[in-house]
């Protein structure tokens, strides 16, 4: 790529503002234990004169031993009241610090969730995201070019007392100084575009039109595959709008793209026979992907990597939620994810403990490599030893304190009749399938049949394959890795697997009613394991008989 002034004043700015806050949490990483004390005495001293303060006796804890033993484990709906209290009627429930934003995201119950966001976690989490920039102009040289970045709108709608609900991460998007912001391709209102097939061919318009973008980033990988999907359908609307320098009509105010002929003249020479452009051809100068890599996102990487440049490397984007920001990779040759140990305060259970309802919590100090653990948060946004529900496994250390990454999502297991299938071992069926059969699925989900006593992989492919091979060999990878679930097949009280082709476009239409339902876009992840009569997902052909 050819040499951009911009870039080493970019970069030169970057290391003169991050470098030693880099250093502070490399060196806060030496003792944890310590760290962590401090963090957790700093946000229960911030908020012991709230309602939840003084209800669990905040004035009382120093240790955090007297945080455990004052303060339940909590979840969403356990905190709602106290939320929707401060957020409604300006009450100090939950944060002596009034929030200024929240957080939108899906809710167990159906409700949408609104995480509250205090000034102080808004500058935590640009804190966070200016020293990810830092490891990666350090690291690499994937910001070389333009970014193009996807994320949320940072106002969607307001709550009663007129703060913006919608995407922290948007906001802190939109409040990106004048010159960082030339550095990004998609102007901040495409965030706010409603439709969301309209959005897509929006971002399509003004990613086209550059050819100079050397990274692109999102939380979800499967964006970027769906991305390429519009492109390829809408490949003809997209290239006339970067010819006449037009947007799509979309409802916001949304600046037009540099009218561009060449360009689109340039993308149209390159079509393939499919009417299809690789990333590797809309961005010959791509080199970085900065993305989650954990859990189910690793299906969505295998179909997007053959659509990049060959040398483009994959970074992982670090375990984050609506929530809070859990890690910074600090290490891109190793993705290796340091806790954000200097802003919240974590305590874990050991996966098989937890399940086995055994209350025993730790610290980060006392986690083994290659332990499994669920997660529990207190944030300085009144999130008390939060529940996520998240299942992370300690890949590694930076200094005294474990890198972590995410696996799946918890309780994300399934028992017909004591075989408790467990989604990680699902997504490993389902690779196996990839490698042995080259079956590589747009969507799949795993549901459990309880009537029936049986598996159903319901998949969406571009061919189907031979049906009966899949299920064999998904049905044996599962008896492979879990010994009840052999035990059961062997004794007839499960039957073997049943593969369900799906309509092309099922992923799509079931991901688009999720999102339509409360899930976030840019954060959404699927739930590949569920029970059918629990699921949503319309499965055709089932047969009771």
């Amino acid at each position: 790529m050819p040499f951009d002034p911009s870039y080493s004043i970019f970069k030169s700015l970057l290391t003169l503002k991050q470098k030693s806050s880099f250093d502070r949490l490399v060196e806060s990483a030496s003792d944890p234990a310590a760290t962590q004390l401090e963090v957790m005495r700093r946000i229960v001293q911030s908020n012991r004169e709230t309602e939840f303060g003084r209800k669990h006796d905040f004035n009382e804890i120093d240790s955090v031993e007297d945080y455990r033993q004052a303060v339940p484990v909590s979840d969403f709906e356990l905190l709602r009241p106290y939320i929707e209290r401060q957020r409604d009627e300006g009450v100090q429930s939950l944060t002596w610090a009034d929030p200024i934003c929240y957080n939108r995201t899906s809710g167990t119950t159906g409700i949408p969730k609104d995480v509250p966001v205090t000034g102080q976690t808004l500058d935590e989490t640009r804190a966070s995201s200016q020293l990810s920039a830092y490891v990666l102009a350090r690291q690499s040289e994937i910001l070389r070019g333009s970014v193009f970045a996807i994320g949320g709108s940072a106002e969607e709608e307001r709550t009663v007392r007129g703060m913006p609900i919608g995407s922290a991460s948007g906001l802190l998007y939109r409040q990106q100084s004048r010159f960082v912001r030339s550095r990004y391709v998609l102007p901040p209102e495409v965030f706010d575009i409603d439709d969301i097939d309209t959005r897509y061919i929006a971002f399509a318009v003004f990613g086209l039109a550059n050819a100079k973008v050397s990274t692109i980033a999102t939380a979800n990988p499967s964006t970027f595959v769906r991305l390429h999907e519009v492109v390829s359908d809408r490949v003809e609307t997209i290239l006339r709008h970067i010819a006449d320098g037009t947007v799509p009509e979309c409802g916001v105010d949304l600046e037009s793209v540099a009218r561009n002929p060449l360009r689109a003249q340039q993308l149209e020479r390159v079509l393939g026979a499919r009417n299809e452009l690789k990333y590797s051809q809309i961005w010959p100068g791509l080199t970085g992907v900065v993305t989650w890599c954990g859990g189910s996102c690793g299906f969505a990487l295998s179909k997007l990597r053959p659509l990049l440049p060959d040398k483009c490397e994959v970074f992982e984007f670090g375990y984050n939620s609506s929530e809070f920001r859990g890690t910074i990779n600090v290490e891109l040759s190793k993705n290796a994810c340091l806790p954000t140990l200097s802003h919240t305060f974590f305590e874990f259970a050991e996966c098989n403990d937890w399940e086995a309802g055994e209350r025993r919590f730790l610290g980060l100090h006392e986690l083994e490599v290659d332990g499994l653990y669920y997660v529990f948060a207190t944030t300085s946004s009144g999130l008390y030893r939060y529940d996520i529900n998240d299942i992370v496994k300690v890949t590694g250390r930076v200094h005294a304190t474990p890198t972590i990454e995410f696996v799946q999502k918890g309780r994300g297991v399934t028992n017909i009749t004591g075989e408790k299938v467990t989604e990680s071992q699902v997504l490993e069926a389902v690779s196996v399938l990839q490698q042995k059969l080259d079956l590589i699925p747009h969507f799949f989900l795993v549901l459990a049949d309880e009537e029936r006593a049986q598996y159903l992989l319901c998949v969406e492919v571009d061919s189907p394959n031979d049906v009966e091979s899949a299920a064999k060999c998904f049905d044996d990878s599962l008896r492979q890795l879990n010994v009840e679930y052999e035990s059961k097949r062997k004794s007839g009280r499960l039957l073997g697997v049943k593969v369900v082709v799906l309509p092309r476009g099922t992923g799509f239409k079931y991901r688009t009613d999720l999102v339509a339902a409360g899930q976030r876009d840019g954060q959404f992840k699927y739930l590949h394991l569920q029970y059918l009569n629990n699921s949503s997902l319309k499965v055709p052909n089932i047969d009771r008989n």
